[in-house]
Formats: C-alpha cells, structure tokens, sequence
C-alpha cells in the first residue's frame, strides 16, 4: 500500500525542520512568559503539554504530507507548489517567533514582566517571584 516513493523528497526535510523550529521556539516563548496564540495548539499545549503540542504537530505535518502526495499523484506541478506553500507557510510562526523571543529578552533586559505588561516585582532569570 505504502510502497511508493515520495514524490517530493527534497522539500519535505525542510517542511520538518520548520515544523520543529516552530516547537522549540513555541516552547521557549513559553517559558520566557509568552503565550500561544493559536487557540487549537493552547488547547493541546493546556491538556497535555510538549507532548500534546508535538501530538498536535505531528499529525498535522502528516496531514500536510499526505495532501501533497494525493495532489502531486494526480497533477505532479500542482503538488510541488502546495508542497513548497506548505513549507512557506511554516516558516512565518518560525519567523514570528524569532521576533517575539528578541521582543521578550529585550522586556526582561529592562525590567519588564511579559506576563503582566509592566515593571517587574523581582523576576528572576526562571519568572519566578
């Protein structure tokens, strides 16, 4: 059933590192007091934690992977750019969070707590107080 080749087996390598940039960055905003904005990975993240955000990403790069198989079997072009709009498209939350994380330090550095918008009452490096 499964024994076909991929079809796109250069881009896909980059679609996972997107996706598990996104991760780790997604995590890292979180424990520097950030919050998830994406109401379907909050719910995962809320429920279960890193083990429900990767759940959640898995399947969804499963997800995406199949699509493009079942396109790319059927026009080999239009499978390609939805591949590749794919990837794209992973890359903006990696690109996003890159820019928050910077925003983020830059608040620490100044004394500001990011999980209450204001001037920090003692943070230390882990947010505790």
């Amino acid at each position: 059933m499964f024994r076909r080749p991929l079809l796109y087996p250069r881009l896909y390598p980059w679609l996972l590192l997107a996706a598990a940039l996104d991760v780790m960055l997604t995590w890292l905003i979180l424990e520097l007091g950030g919050q998830e904005m994406n109401v379907v990975a909050r719910a995962a993240i809320n429920a279960a934690g890193l083990p429900g955000m990767l759940l959640l990403k898995f399947c969804g790069i499963v997800l995406v992977i199949a699509v493009c198989e079942f396109v790319g079997r059927r026009n080999t072009a239009t499978g390609l750019r939805l591949a590749g709009v794919a990837t794209v498209i992973t890359c903006i939350p990696v690109a996003l969070s890159l820019f928050m994380i910077g925003e983020l330090a830059w608040m620490r550095a100044s004394g500001i707590d990011p999980a209450a918008g204001g001037p920090a009452e003692a943070v230390t490096v882990t947010g505790a107080r």
